[in-house]
């Protein structure tokens, strides 16, 4: 089955009536057989939904959605109003987020997205608009608030989720021919890369193993920007043994994006993440022991200290 599994997987991942959970279940055999926990974490975030301690990757996190109101003003009845977040009373507005994550399963979605238009309420809409009656005058009253959005924005997301699951595959596929398994670091580099280090990784610190990932729970004890330095550094040595003079240069620049992306005024952590994933990617091309572990070290050294803002 391993021998077929990434063959079967680009034969239907551009058939778009194609199950995309059939696909994240194959995806979950992939990782299993590779041994990348990070592509079988997605994939199975994905199919099960993401727990509410988890960041949600950025193409399920939604803008701020528009909010349907129902009020009355003495005898005339208003149904349906739009508003937007910024247009509710300040205090009201600490009840409706900025931006909205999607954490259900995504058969779930591939359910909801059918619909013509979806509305729900929740505990925060409730609270605004219990402050928002609190600054009404007489005879005046918010009778009910929900959330209003369309279902092909649902659509939309679902068709991002299966464009990052193409990004993968046409990494893997561009070097692994399709009757072998890919190996370990060149998915762990395609996940990262496309996806981000959103699933918990390990590293060794100075007093021993740290988890990392984006659930808030960033722990850098023992590490420092010039740790950073140091394993970047290393990488750089580890570059002069490999023989591939096009392959050397380009992870090179990696390494000098990297270095420049982290020494920013203001370091977007998003920017880190990809421009890491970039650099993995190419140390799994160039398939040196030497440059792997080191890159390993480097990306991940820099991922956690990004995650916890010692950048910038």
């Amino acid at each position: 089955m391993t021998n077929t599994l990434l063959s079967s997987l680009r034969e239907r991942i551009l058939d778009e009536s194609e199950p995309l959970a059939g696909l994240l279940r194959k995806c979950l055999l992939l990782g299993a057989e590779t041994g990348s926990e990070s592509l079988r974490q997605w994939a199975r975030y994905e199919l099960n939904g993401y727990d509410g301690d988890v960041d949600v990757p950025s193409y399920r996190l939604l803008p701020s959605l528009p909010i349907k109101v129902d009020s009355i003003s003495g005898n005339t009845w208003a149904r349906g109003q739009t508003f937007d977040r910024l247009q509710l009373p300040l205090e009201a507005q600490k009840g409706v987020p900025e931006s909205f994550p999607l954490r259900q399963p995504v058969e779930e979605l591939e359910s909801l997205a059918g619909k013509s238009s979806l509305s729900f309420t929740n505990a925060g809409l409730a609270y605004a608009q219990t402050v928002w009656n609190d600054s009404l005058g007489p005879f005046q009253q918010i009778v009910g608030m929900s959330y209003s959005l369309p279902g092909s924005v649902l659509t939309g997301v679902l068709g991002q989720i299966r464009t990052q699951l193409v990004d993968v595959l046409a990494d893997l596929t561009a070097e692994t021919p399709l009757a072998e398994l890919p190996k370990k670091a060149a998915v762990d580099a395609a996940v990262g890369q496309h996806i981000g280090t959103q699933y918990n990784t390990t590293i060794q610190a100075a007093n021993g193993p740290t988890a990392i990932g984006n659930k808030a729970k960033v722990k850098t004890e023992g590490l420092s920007v010039q740790d950073a330095i140091k394993f970047l550094d290393a990488v750089q040595a580890a570059a002069k043994d490999v023989l591939d003079d096009e392959g050397r240069v380009e992870l090179l620049a990696a390494v000098e994006e990297l270095r420049a992306t982290t020494q920013q005024e203001a370091t977007d952590t998003g920017d880190v993440v990809k421009t890491a994933g970039k650099l993995r990617v190419i140390a799994a091309r160039i398939g040196s022991p030497a440059v792997t572990a080191a890159v390993s070290s480097a990306v991940e050294t820099v991922t956690s200290l990004a995650l916890s803002g010692a950048f910038g």
